[in-house]
C-alpha cells in the first residue's frame, strides 16, 4: 500500500482487491487504514458478499464476517459498516474513529447530488473515466439537476468533457468544453476549449472561436507554450521512449524486437482496460 503498517494479525496470500484505487489489501489493519484514509470513497456498495467472504475465508476472522454480515443483511448503514470493521483490529483508537465518525457526518449533510458528484470526481481522480463519464451523465439528466444554478451546471459539464477526452476523444470533448463555458463562463473551460481544438488540429475553427470569444493573441500565445511544454515532458517520460523505440524497430525491419516491445504496451493497455472495466 505504500506505507509501513504494523499487522498483528493474518497475512492474506490472497489479497483483496480495491478496484477504484487498484489496491491490494493484505491484512485487516490494511483494510482498516483503507477505509479510514479513504473514507471520501467508500460508499455502502464497498461492503459487500465479496469483501465478507474474503475476511472470513482468507484472514480467518469468522466472529468479524458474520457481524458485517448481518449487519448489511439489516441494512444498517453505512457508519455501522465502517465502525465494524475498524474495531475488528486495534489500529485505531476510540477517539480517532469518533474522530472519522464526525467526518461521515459532514459528508452526510451533503445534498444527494452533491454526494454524486464527489462520488464521479473520485472516478475521475483514480482513472475510471468510463464510470465518471456515465455518473456525471446521469447527474445531469437527473430531475435534481434543475436545482443547479448556470454555474453548477456548467461546472458539472466542465468535469464531464475532462472525462470524456479519454473516452471519445479530443475533438468530441472539444464540443463538451464549449457547452461547458456557454453554461459558467470560467475562464478554465474556455482555456480546456482552446486546447483541446489545438491538440485535435482543429486550426480553423481555432481561429473562429478566438474571434468568437474575443481572445488575446498573447493569451493564444501562452496555451500554446504551455501545451509544447507538455509535450517536452511527454519526450522525456519512459512511456514516450517506448513508443519512439517501438517507431524505430518497425522502420528499421527489426521485425522480432518491435513485437516484443508491441506485446508489452499491448498487455499493459489490456491491464488498464481490465482494471476499469471489470
Amino acid at each position: 500500500m505504500g506505507k509501513l503498517i504494523l499487522c498483528n494479525g493474518k497475512l492474506a496470500e490472497q489479497p483483496y482487491h480495491v478496484k477504484l484505487t487498484d489496491t491490494y489489501l493484505y491484512s485487516i489493519e490494511e483494510l482498516c487504514y483503507y477505509i479510514y484514509n479513504n473514507i471520501e470513497v467508500i460508499t455502502e456498495d464497498f461492503f459487500n458478499d465479496t469483501l465478507i467472504n474474503w475476511i472470513r475465508m482468507v484472514l480467518k476472522l469468522v466472529q468479524g464476517a458474520d457481524k458485517l454480515s448481518k449487519l448489511l443483511e439489516s441494512k444498517a448503514g453505512l457508519k455501522d459498516y465502517v465502525v465494524c470493521v475498524l474495531c475488528s483490529a486495534d489500529y485505531y483508537t476510540e477517539t480517532e474513529i469518533k474522530q472519522l465518525l464526525v467526518i461521515m457526518d459532514e459528508w452526510g449533510n451533503l445534498t444527494p447530488i452533491e454526494r454524486r458528484k464527489k462520488k464521479a470526481d473520485n472516478y475521475i481522480k483514480y482513472r475510471q473515466y468510463t464510470e465518471a463519464v456515465m455518473e456525471y451523465e446521469m447527474i445531469l439528466n437527473s430531475p435534481e439537476a434543475a436545482s443547479l444554478d448556470s454555474l453548477q451546471y456548467g461546472d458539472l459539464i466542465h468535469n464531464l468533457a475532462l472525462a470524456q477526452i479519454y473516452t471519445i476523444g479530443l475533438a468530441a470533448a472539444a464540443e463538451v468544453f464549449k457547452q461547458a463555458y456557454e453554461r459558467n463562463h470560467n475562464k478554465e473551460s474556455l482555456k480546456q476549449y482552446l486546447c483541446t481544438l489545438i491538440l485535435s488540429k482543429q486550426e480553423e475553427k481555432l481561429n473562429q472561436e478566438v474571434l468568437n470569444y474575443g481572445v488575446g493573441e498573447e493569451y493564444l500565445e501562452k496555451i500554446k507554450n504551455e501545451l509544447d511544454e507538455y509535450y517536452q515532458e511527454a519526450e522525456s517520460s519512459s512511456g514516450y521512449e517506448v513508443i519512439e523505440s517501438l517507431f524505430e524497430h518497425k522502420n528499421a525491419g527489426q521485425i522480432v524486437p518491435f513485437y516484443q516491445i508491441a506485446g508489452e504496451l499491448i498487455n499493459g493497455w489490456k491491464q488498464e482496460f481490465r482494471r476499469e472495466n471489470s
